[in-house]
């Protein structure tokens, strides 16, 4: 089922995280009008709200209150700070991320496989989208939703080794001369390294796990998640 929660954001308002997986989307469901329309149904906010990035796994970052919503354009990463506006992320293994703060009017939503998180996608977004006093403050907030976890998530020696360079721990050896790698922890690494305070909440939902609710293409399925972010007046 959809997962949806509800969290504060500065002045008085809340910020909406919804997920949409296989329950409420058809596998296939890709072009990004027929996404619109899904997101349309399941919000009732308009299309025209809509904002999709053409996701390309790099670290550029947005800012949707200064982009067309009926354009995709490539980057992995939306911040601003518009009411009523949703920004989607589509995942099917890699890390989709929220972030705001009870501070701040702004907040952000990021794709993290792992070339972008090994390329600073998310500490370069926050640094984007907030002051850097907000960053070390205590007030900073996160959220991470349904992705491939340190259980399942398997890569081989060549990725594996431009992660063991920073922090080996992520790393669990499968003894077929593969590894396990815990994305969430290297991400919580590299805040942590940067000084940058986050309560960080994980959904804990594992795309690679049989019978998850939400698509992983790994498993070969060809759909795509629907994370969605916005701020409610």
């Amino acid at each position: 089922m959809a997962l949806n929660r509800l969290f504060p954001i500065a002045g008085g308002k809340k910020i909406r995280i919804l997920v949409l997986g296989k329950r409420e989307l058809p596998e296939g469901f890709l072009e990004t009008d027929s996404q619109k329309k899904e997101i349309r149904k399941r919000t009732d906010l308009p299309a025209s709200d809509v904002y999709i990035l053409g996701q390309v796994h790099g670290d550029r970052v947005l800012d949707f209150d200064k982009s067309d919503p009926n354009q995709s354009p490539e980057g992995d990463a939306w911040f601003g700070l518009g009411s009523n506006r949703i920004l989607c992320i589509k995942t099917a293994d890699c890390m989709p991320l929220f972030f705001w703060s009870e501070t701040s009017d702004r907040f952000a939503a990021v794709h993290s496989g792992w070339k972008g998180t090994l390329a600073g996608i998310s500490e370069k977004t926050l640094s984007t989208t907030f002051p850097s006093e907000t960053l070390r403050d205590g007030s900073l907030r996160g959220f991470l939703g349904p992705c491939a976890r340190e259980f399942r998530y398997e890569v081989g020696e060549d990725v594996a080794s431009l992660f063991r360079a920073e922090d080996p721990d992520c790393l669990s050896p499968t003894g077929n001369g593969k590894f396990l790698l815990n994305l969430e922890k290297f991400l919580r690494f590299r805040l942590e390294k940067r000084g940058i305070k986050i309560v960080l909440e994980s959904c804990g939902i594992d795309t690679l796990e049989e019978g998850s609710d939400f698509f992983s293409h790994r498993k070969k399925e060809n759909g795509r998640n629907l994370n969605l972010i916005w701020k409610e007046d």
